[in-house]
């Protein structure tokens, strides 16, 4: 059987995640089942596994680990990366159209030898060494809409001329810059949900140009004007990217929770991003999507 959507969640996200991010997960799991999600037909739950240490060891240098080792999150982060591993795993298989992998500990600030911003492992690039190891993907794009700079993936990934990595961000940024398909999204600390969706719907004209096997997207909800990131979003924003991002890419998605703290936030975050995902398709007739943006030629894949 194929899935609309494969969700990966476990509990020990809500008891043993960062402190900053934990309180916003089980309410938001509790929204899904509120609103019918979990029962839905092409919607089924995982419980994440711990990745394995091999992978680890191929994007994060030994001094790093041990770093990790010696906080309390180094068993959260391998469960969050073994989420991420997982959803990613079930979209390359084509076992499911797209993901929804939950996290404890976040995974873009994490660089092969540092780490900050509640982000100790890189989830989504160990997922991608995990799916060169068996072959499953090689080539991705990675959409990364938390408004904090992406630094430690751009570190790992930003020249591998496979990936693509498109970095939205308020302020200035903070990294490296230099490779063959990165590009960075910076947007006003007041960016509201036009220029938001805007941005979003050119950077996703790149990313099916590039012509991805999969498509990760970090979705950070703290840049809603309710939570602790820059970016001024409102409710609609991120219902509006999900319906954005399956017009451009209706398969082979991965979503990969990161920043955000305000459980409300969350529950309205995450369930619309479900609730795009899980339907059976986009319904483009009439007056459109109600992100009120009209569809674009597609063009590419």
């Amino acid at each position: 059987m194929s899935y609309r959507v494969t969700i990966v969640y476990h509990g020990d996200f809500a008891l043993c995640g960062y402190p900053a991010l934990r309180d916003r997960i089980a309410p938001s799991f509790r929204e899904l089942e509120r609103r019918g999600l979990l029962a839905r037909e092409g919607v089924r739950v995982l419980e994440a596994v711990p990745v394995e240490e091999e992978l680890v060891f191929q994007v994060h240098t030994p001094n790093h680990v041990r770093s990790v080792q010696r906080s309390d999150y180094y068993g959260v982060a391998l469960l969050s990366a073994g989420s991420v591993l997982m959803g990613a795993e079930s979209v390359a298989a084509g076992e499911s159209d797209s993901a929804f992998c939950y996290v404890g500990t976040a995974g873009h600030h994490a660089s092969r030898e540092g780490f900050w911003g509640f982000c100790y492992l890189n989830d989504v690039a160990i997922a991608l060494a995990g799916l060169r190891r068996k072959g499953m993907a090689s080539r991705v794009a990675i959409l990364d809409v938390d408004p904090h700079y992406g630094d430690g993936t751009r570190d790992i990934l930003g020249s591998d001329p496979s990936v693509m990595h498109v970095n939205f961000y308020g302020g200035h940024g903070r990294g490296k810059v230099e490779g063959p398909h990165n590009h960075d999204v910076p947007l006003p600390y007041d960016a509201d949900d036009g220029i938001f969706l805007r941005e979003v719907e050119t950077a996703l004209q790149s990313a099916r140009s590039f012509g991805p096997q999969i498509l990760f997207v970090i979705l950070g909800h703290d840049g809603h004007r309710d939570d602790y990131g820059a970016f001024e979003l409102g409710d609609g924003a991120y219902e509006g990217m999900a319906e954005l991002v399956k017009e451009y890419f209706p398969l082979k998605v991965v979503y990969v929770l990161s920043g955000g703290s305000n459980p409300r936030v969350a529950c309205r975050a995450i369930g619309d991003v479900v609730e795009v995902l899980s339907r059976r398709g986009l319904d483009l007739s009439g007056e459109g999507p109600r992100h009120g943006f009209s569809r674009r030629g597609m063009g590419g894949l």
